[in-house]
Parts: C-alpha cells; sequence; structure tokens
C-alpha cells in the first residue's frame, strides 16, 4: 500500500496569526457565559483544549511525526519546541473544545438562545480559513504526517476507548459525547476543509525522487475523510470527556434553560 502524507503549508503563510485572534474571542465568549449566566463550562472546555491539544502537538513533533526541523511563524517570530507545543494547544485547543462543547449547549433547554452567536463565530472561522488557504496556496511543505501508522492508530484507539469508557456509565455521557463529536467534526471541516480545497493541507505521497506531490483525486477524498472523522474528531472527543467525568461540567443554576 502506498503511504499517504498530510501536507500543510500554512506554517508560515497567516494560520497562526488568525489563530491568534479566535482564541481571545473564545475566551471573550466564556468570559460572557460566567458574567452572565454564571456558567463556568465554557472556561474548563477551553483550558481542557489548550492542555489536551498542547500535550498532542508536543507528542507529534517530539516523535518525529512533523517532520525534522518543524517550526512555525507568529507575526514573524519563529517559535517551535515546547513553547510553541503551548502556544498552539492555546490558539488551537481551546478553541476547537470551546466551539464543539458549545454545540452540546445549543441542545440543551434554552440554548438555541445562542445559535446567532454560534454561526457567526463558524462564519468568521470560514473567512479566516479561506484567507489562509489563499495566502498559502504554493508555500512550501512545513509538516509532512504519515497517515495511519500503527503507533498513531493504537494512541487514538487507548484514549477514544478511554473517553468512552468514562462517559458509558453517568448520566447523558453518552449523549453528550456523541454532540460532542458533532461539534468537533463541524469545527474540523470548517476550519481545515478550505484549506484543503485551497491546496494549504492536502492528501500527499512521496514520488521516486523523494519528493512531495498531491495524491489522486480519489485518495485525497478518502483519506481526508479519514482524517476528519477519526484522526481529529475522535481522537479529540476526551477533551469533554475527562472534565465531564470528574463532575467540572454541571450545568449553572442559572443557565440558558433559565
Amino acid at each position: 500500500m502506498t503511504p499517504h502524507f498530510m501536507l500543510r503549508c500554512f506554517d508560515h503563510a497567516g494560520y497562526y496569526e488568525t489563530r491568534s485572534v479566535l482564541p481571545l474571542l473564545a475566551l471573550g465568549i466564556a468570559a460572557w457565559f460566567w458574567k452572565s449566566r454564571r456558567d463556568h463550562r465554557f472556561l474548563v472546555m477551553f483550558l481542557s483544549g489548550v492542555a489536551f491539544q498542547g500535550y498532542m502537538e508536543w507528542y507529534l513533533q517530539s516523535g518525529g511525526s512533523r517532520g525534522s526541523g518543524y517550526g512555525f511563524t507568529v507575526f514573524g517570530v519563529a517559535m517551535s519546541g515546547i513553547s510553541g507545543n503551548l502556544f498552539q494547544g492555546f490558539a488551537e485547543g481551546g478553541v476547537f473544545a470551546l466551539m464543539a462543547y458549545w454545540f452540546v449547549v445549543l441542545r440543551e433547554p434554552g440554548g438555541m438562545r445562542t445559535r446567532k452567536a454560534y454561526l457567526a463565530f463558524c462564519g468568521l472561522i470560514v473567512i479566516l480559513a479561506i484567507l489562509v488557504g489563499v495566502l498559502a496556496n504554493g508555500q512550501p511543505i512545513t509538516s509532512p504526517r504519515l497517515m495511519a501508522t500503527s503507533t498513531g492508530l493504537t494512541r487514538l484507539a487507548i484514549t477514544a476507548g478511554a473517553a468512552i469508557a468514562l462517559c458509558v456509565f453517568r448520566k447523558n455521557g453518552l449523549r453528550n459525547l456523541g454532540l460532542f463529536y458533532i461539534g468537533l467534526l463541524i469545527y474540523t471541516l470548517i476550519t481545515f476543509e478550505p484549506l484543503h480545497i485551497l491546496g494549504a493541507r492536502f492528501i500527499g505521497v512521496r514520488g521516486p525522487s523523494g519528493l512531495f506531490g498531491a495524491a489522486p483525486f480519489p485518495d485525497q477524498v478518502l483519506w481526508m475523510v479519514y482524517s476528519h472523522t477519526i484522526e481529529v474528531a475522535l481522537g479529540k472527543i476526551h477533551y469533554l470527556a475527562v472534565p465531564f467525568a470528574a463532575g467540572l461540567l454541571k450545568p449553572a443554576q442559572n443557565s440558558l434553560a433559565g
């Protein structure tokens, strides 16, 4: 079977500049829920995303999955190593977890009151993703990550299995985990699919010369579906499962249900 790689060329083309804006807005949303609804759950989810995403980026980089010499830039500042991983946790993971959890809250009694704000934030994410896709198209590849490695699949099975086990016997546990997965998938699609369409993040193969090139269209579709649904969305369900099992996501007394 021909090895396939997730190739990205946006690490020096505006991606992390836009990612610097979104977590600040997400923190503003978390603060609004806390102040107006006494609802701390959005802040808990933001912090959960920061911690788990930062660890995942460290794991990928330290294991060589990002390629040798991996780094990225933010407003011209080069970042790598642990400090870079922590920034990636803040810039990506916090927003990922908060937006996915917001989808869960939309399904609560009265939750649809914030639907317009949720959709507006989704629209902003799409606009920023398109901007990055345009800026990054044709830029050099910065991260060739091999798809579906045995180590990666084992890690995913353990984390996803543990997440399900943490929620299976708890009230509304599997329901919330399922809704969170859908929320993760929505965020994955609106963030990464514009980059894929515009050539900033795509599936590739290594040619006889050792250089990378785009995989055939059917492979692009199949592997990107796998990436969105399994590697990314399923691989992040523990972002909710751990704080949920720890009792940190109990609805506030004056939550959206009023």
